[in-house]
């Protein structure tokens, strides 16, 4: 099962925050495997927010280059070349979660134009090997990209991340609503204090409410993802009380996470019950 988490208002919607969270709690509840890559080269990347930076960095050996190293840009070297087998994702995966939750790291040894046009050409047979090997990927997709139109299309369901600014969505319903068929919708950031409400966005553009949450901005799951402790935050916090000020967010992404479970389910791409662990 392929899942893209894409956005035309990248920032604004919280895109890489959500996925952070929402990879967390669907492992930690739903009997399933998930890798979790990126299709742009960043510093503030997701594997600093589950790893923190001496966990999340790829052992550079002596001699190590872009064509026989670590991390995202070799994986897509011996891609290039012809392998297919799941087991060479077992040099490129990073464990986040215990046999389920892996990430894929960026070693940085290309540039930005380099590594979007290395993708661009291996991101199918990419995903391919991926879903071969676990039961779920998320790539979080940058809006412009060179390989974003790519990874859109081969995804099985987009995670289209709104914000509640209308230029912004009528922007995403007038000239991307060919994703409509395959996406179910979070707004990121939520806010209360706005009149356009989750409620009113879903009436006025047509969105069925089973296929629509809304996650609200969390200063402090923002900090634990500066300091690497993402997966700490989410599992500490995962069966708080209504008395804990992290309440109202950990229920929108349970919300979110039980949306996605249940439209993938839908799919039949993703199945209850026959959970795969990278081949290892």
């Amino acid at each position: 099962m392929k899942i893209a988490f894409w956005s035309n208002t990248y920032e604004q919607s919280n895109v890489s925050v959500n996925l952070t969270a929402i990879s967390i709690a669907l492992v930690f509840r739903y009997p399933y495997t998930m890798t979790v890559m990126e299709n742009q080269l960043n510093k503030d990347n997701l594997g600093w927010a589950y790893l923190g930076t001496n966990r999340a960095s790829v052992l550079r050996e002596a001699g190590t280059n872009y064509y026989d190293g670590g991390g995202m840009e070799g994986l897509l070297r011996r891609i290039y070349r012809g392998e297919n087998s799941p087991g060479i994702l077992n040099t490129y995966l990073r464990e986040v979660i215990q046999n389920h939750l892996y990430y894929i790291p960026q070693s940085g040894f290309i540039t930005t134009e380099l590594f979007d046009y290395e993708l661009n050409h291996n991101a199918v047979p990419l995903l391919e090997l991926l879903e071969d090997a676990v039961d779920i990927c998320c790539i979080d997709t940058a809006p412009l990209n060179l390989n974003t139109k790519n990874i859109l299309e081969a995804a099985d369901l987009i995670v289209v991340n709104l914000c509640q600014n209308k230029n912004f969505l009528e922007d995403f319903f007038q000239s991307y609503s060919s994703l409509i068929s395959k996406a179910i919708f979070i707004i990121g950031n939520y806010s209360n204090q706005t009149i356009l409400s989750l409620k009113g966005i879903s009436r006025q553009y047509s969105i069925p409410p089973e296929i629509i949450t809304a996650i609200p901005c969390n200063e402090s799951f923002k900090a634990a993802c500066s300091s690497g402790r993402a997966v700490e935050f989410i599992t500490g916090n995962y069966m708080c009380t209504r008395d804990n000020p992290n309440y109202h967010f950990i229920q929108a992404i349970k919300k979110a996470t039980s949306t996605i479970i249940k439209r993938s389910e839908l799919t039949g791409k993703l199945i209850r019950g026959e959970s795969r662990n990278c081949g290892r």
